[in-house]
């Protein structure tokens, strides 16, 4: 089997463990068979090809009915008819019903294919796996992780690898036993493995190239040094892999610019640390990770990448209303990463970091000239661009920006800022004034991250332009029970995107009226709203861009 993000016309492909075979209008599961009308199969196999995604109903009517008469009926008891199918061996879950909207699979698709088949992944296209720590004593997780990232992240920054998302090759890796399937999975040609042992103050690494078409060993390496040698080390691992490979498939490469900065080990351990708060973000986190920050920078305070990693927390504290003194910590984040574009320039990271600081700073033209050189530079980031689409469909009205977030979430479906980018689709849809479309962003941003408030917020913003009040009353309601008397804040920080947006005027007209329901948002209304919206929904805050 192949990973695919779709399942095309005729092809056999798995849900959730389900054989579907298209051609022969049929489901295996196991040793049981059961047929599907031909319109119920052509149902699935238009929602298969974009799993993840909301189909609305009259974009399938017209899919498979092609305007013919009685096509609404039809699809409602083909819906049906699929979950009766489905139902008891995937779950109830995995055909979600948006009311109002259309339907979505909620789940992944995979391809099936001969076991005879070749593998024909990108010959450019690499996965890191996570390096392995083994050291006796001490452990060195945090070691271990950060040196995961720098090899994903350096190797994302060289020219033409496509390179798998470490979370995505993390969530994989724990499952799959051996490098060839693992491949197969990530849909990848090339492994990167390795392992670490501490000594002290000295290091030994062992880092592999696998060549998971032929299944050879291509390319490996030793290192015994001090560990303040780590990012030297980490630069030589990262040339002589794409040596390796432009060897291996003979295409000439750049020279990998190597980078010139001392290594702190308690700085680098204190930015693991914090990074890995991120998978689990709320006020109390948020705090951790700025105390983190803050450390790692008194260890090692020229460190550019330490210092924009403190500017985005500082400016995520400071539009969360978690500051005492928000204009002094506002100067102090301008500062840092002032300082840090000045020290690393051609940093992707920090550039990616300058425009995460402008975007919740509301200054959408500075973060796209950021965010577009930080994706010229390491394309493979998909945070950047999300981010970068966001701001691109809030100040243009740019459609290609929704495009730039849906890349991002096809891309790294296991990022830990994954929820966070339906919230950035429905924002961008609402922006453009697109209420059917920043409604199913909306619904699917609050499945996602079911305790943040916001996306609850935009649901009744879009359910306002719609003309359902109702609706909207009962998403305020919830998102009231989340965070009370959130609603003043939401509209007051949406006022002042709307102020870059070309549909500014209409924009500050439907939150007027937004502003205006939340007053008949009733606090009896919450569990009805919880219900209506996502059941068996857990209320706690949470916040991250």
């Amino acid at each position: 089997m192949k990973v695919a993000d779709t399942a095309p016309d005729g092809d056999a492909f798995f849900i959730s463990g389900v054989l579907v075979e298209p051609g022969e209008l049929r489901l295996n599961i196991g040793d049981e068979g059961v047929r599907l009308e031909p319109k119920v199969m052509a149902v699935l196999e238009a929602l298969a090809e974009r799993p993840g995604r909301t189909w609305k109903r009259e974009d399938l009517i017209d899919r498979v009915w092609s305007g013919s008469e009685g096509g609404d009926e039809s699809l409602t008891r083909a819906i049906y008819q699929l979950r009766k199918a489905l139902g008891p061996y995937v779950g109830e879950n995995v055909l979600l019903t948006l009311p109002r909207i259309g339907y979505r699979l909620n789940t992944s698709i995979e391809r099936a294919r001969p076991a005879s088949a070749d593998i024909a992944p990108d010959p450019f296209s690499i996965a890191v796996t996570p390096i392995e720590d083994q050291s006796i004593e001490n452990a060195q997780p945090h070691l271990a992780d950060g040196l995961t990232r720098d090899l994903t992240a350096l190797l994302s920054r060289t020219p033409r690898l496509r390179v798998a998302p470490i979370s995505s090759t993390a969530h994989h890796a724990t499952n799959e036993g051996d490098s060839p399937n693992l491949a197969r999975k990530l849909n990848v040609r090339f492994i990167v493995k390795g392992s670490l042992v501490r000594l002290d103050h000295e290091i030994r690494l062992r880092i592999e190239l696998i060549d998971c078409v032929e299944n050879s060993l291509l390319w490996s390496r030793r290192y015994e040094t001090h560990l303040d040698r780590f990012y030297e080390v980490q630069d030589e691992a990262v040339i002589g892999v794409a040596t390796a490979i432009s060897a291996k498939v003979r295409v000439p490469h750049k020279e990998f610019p190597r980078r010139d900065k001392r290594f702190d080990i308690c700085a680098y351990e204190l930015v693991q640390r914090a990074e890995a708060l991120r998978y689990n973000y709320g006020r109390n986190s948020a705090d951790h990770i700025l105390t983190l920050l803050e450390e790692a920078l008194s260890h090692s305070p020229d460190d550019a990448t330490v210092a924009a990693a403190l500017a985005v927390q500082l400016s995520q504290h400071v539009v969360s209303g978690w500051v005492d003194d928000p204009t002094e910590t506002r100067e102090r984040t301008e500062a840092l990463i002032k300082s840090a574009v000045a020290r690393s320039s051609q940093d992707p990271d920090v550039l990616a970091a300058a425009g995460v600081v402008a975007t919740m700073f509301h200054q959408p033209d500075e973060a796209i000239e950021f965010l577009e050189q930080s994706v010229a530079h390491n394309p493979n980031d998909a945070h950047a661009l999300a981010v970068l689409g966001w701001q691109r469909s809030l100040r243009y009205s740019d459609r290609n920006g929704v495009n730039l977030i849906e890349i991002a979430e096809e891309r790294a479906p296991h990022h830990p800022r994954f929820g966070l980018w339906a919230t950035y689709r429905a924002t961008a849809h609402l922006f453009m004034l697109e209420y059917e479309a920043g409604l199913a962003g909306a619904i699917e941003a609050a499945r996602r991250t079911p305790s943040y408030f916001q996306p609850l917020l935009h649901c009744a913003w879009a359910y306002a332009g719609l003309g359902d009040d109702e609706a909207a009353c009962d998403a305020i309601a919830k998102a009231d029970a989340i965070e009370p008397g959130v609603l003043p804040k939401y509209v007051d920080e949406m006022h002042k995107w709307a102020a870059n947006s070309p549909h500014k005027i209409s924009s500050h007209e439907i939150l007027a009226r937004l502003l205006a329901l939340g007053a008949n948002a009733r606090p009896s209304s919450v569990q009805q709203s919880i219900e209506r919206l996502h059941p068996g929904a857990t209320i706690n805050v949470a916040n991250d861009l």
